[in-house]
């Protein structure tokens, strides 16, 4: 059955037997820790599905998951919350599937048209999954994961404290992972141009307070190893390298 909706056109034609496997999530029926463990698990066999469609994503979602739990626990979020967060991290690019394929692969700058089109992604991923029970939070934080704090963000405009505390931080580690990606395919050997550019983001792109802490924890040893939630990967290690070739889109 396609669960996807009319408001949404499924431009990739897995996508709607994606959405069926996360809709099946739903109904598991088990005591609440297993529970989340089986859906963390799920969602993450659905996100390398995703990611096999998407050019130079690989390990995007889990490596965005990774540096958006260690901010979510520097700022003693709540167990419910950080799950939450995690499920929206590895969910966060769902909409691109609704992107016709050759805007996603085109080598030079997009016309209007196409990225109006491309910008169409976080309302589109939330629409996706708004039917979806157990992630109707993690949505809210996909539909804003592109809102900026200074309100030039996308698809609602909103600004500053008015974007949902967990999409600001799905922003800043979902740009991060980009711009590290980025570099990494240019053999920067490190992340310390990553972190210049967040720098430069605060305060217009990026909540000032958030790059702020993040900054702080970007050389903590307490971030060996997976930081919450199971298997996301070290955020700033060796690890977090991408496979030879073109560097992501920085959407």
């Amino acid at each position: 059955m396609n669960s996807t909706g009319s408001a949404v056109q499924c431009r990739h034609p897995d996508l709607a037997a994606i959405v069926d496997e996360l809709h099946a999530l739903d109904h598991v029926r088990l005591p609440a820790r297993s529970l989340t463990n089986v859906r963390a698990v799920g969602i993450r066999r659905v996100v390398r599905r995703i990611e096999s469609l998407l050019p130079h994503h690989k390990g995007h979602g889990e490596r965005t998951a990774g540096c958006a739990l260690a901010l979510g626990q520097a700022l003693d979020l709540s167990q419910d919350e950080l799950r939450d967060l995690h499920f929206a991290a590895l969910l966060h690019d769902i909409g691109l599937l609704t992107i016709p394929a050759d805007i996603l692969s085109k080598a030079g700058p997009l016309t209007g048209d196409e990225y109006a089109a491309l910008q169409s992604h976080p309302r589109a991923g939330a629409e996706l999954l708004e039917p979806i029970r157990f992630l109707r939070e993690a949505t809210l934080l996909i539909a804003h994961h592109h809102e900026r704090w200074d309100g030039f963000g996308y698809p609602y405009g909103l600004r500053g404290q008015f974007i949902p505390l967990g999409s600001r931080i799905l922003a800043l580690a979902d740009t991060f992972d980009t711009l590290a990606n980025r570099m990494l395919a240019v053999e920067v050997s490190d992340h310390e141009s990553a972190l210049a550019h967040l720098r430069v983001m605060a305060g217009s792109q990026l909540d000032p307070g958030l790059v702020e802490t993040f900054l702080r924890l970007a050389p903590a040893s307490r971030l060996d190893g997976s930081p919450g939630w199971g298997c996301a990967p070290h955020p700033f290690g060796r690890g977090a390298s991408v496979p030879p070739g073109p560097p992501p889109a920085p959407f």
